[in-house]
């Protein structure tokens, strides 16, 4: 028989440290079609398969050269340029992003994920690049992706409590939402927002996620 401690903890549901509600912004619904690359990370790697996508979906960003053209198919990013694999330098990241490009086919996209380094509190020893909106836009653009939608995200991307378009109703929904309890902050946001307007304050989400087309 089993003893009480063994059924307790056995009985204890799994604690996810990764939400994945990006995956409502992908235009494709099938899983099968979702491919994600990421560093080593068993967590987040079980995290995906409980909603369906395989380890075979799961890519190294050595496979980036290696993989063939998909049509309909998502590719994600969901925390940004691994510092590893991809250099600082605007060169190397917009060469990234075209390396990435040659892997999306008709009606397929790229959705990136990346923590603002207007506002970065992350270590110094993280996996993924840091940067701006402004920056992602531009390497993508140059890179040749034609149309991006841009999305705030807050608090952070291992599990966001608030995804959002960066329109004014949006933003302030989620910006009071996410702030109610703290009135200094919900007052210094209607105050910012009559100053430099909520465009500007867009530039300053602690994250962003971006979704490219070709």
């Amino acid at each position: 028989m089993q003893s009480d401690y063994q059924r307790i903890h056995q009985s204890q549901p799994r604690v996810f440290n990764y939400s994945l509600d990006w995956r409502f912004l992908l235009p494709v619904s099938k899983v099968d079609k979702i491919f994600v690359f990421l560093e080593d990370d068993s967590d987040f790697s079980q995290t995906l398969e409980q909603i369906g996508i395989p380890a075979s979906n799961q890519l190294s960003f050595l496979d980036v050269e290696q993989k063939e053209k998909k049509d309909s198919a998502s590719f994600v990013l969901p925390f940004g340029l691994p510092v590893r694999w991809v250099g600082k330098e605007q060169t190397d990241q917009i060469e990234f992003f075209r390396s990435m490009r040659k892997l999306i086919g008709e009606n397929g996209n790229l959705l990136v994920g990346f923590n603002n380094s207007l506002n970065d509190r992350s270590s110094p020893q993280t996996k993924y690049h840091s940067s701006t909106l402004r920056r992602v836009t531009s390497q993508l653009q140059k890179a040749g992706f034609k149309t991006i939608k841009v999305f705030g995200v807050v608090s952070n991307l291992n599990i966001p409590e608030y995804i959002f378009d960066l329109n004014s109703q949006s933003m302030y929904f989620a910006l009071q939402h996410r702030f109610k309890r703290k009135s200094i902050l919900v007052n210094s946001i209607q105050l910012l927002s009559h100053t430099i307007g909520l465009t500007g304050i867009s530039y300053f989400l602690p994250c962003y996620f971006v979704l490219a087309t070709v």
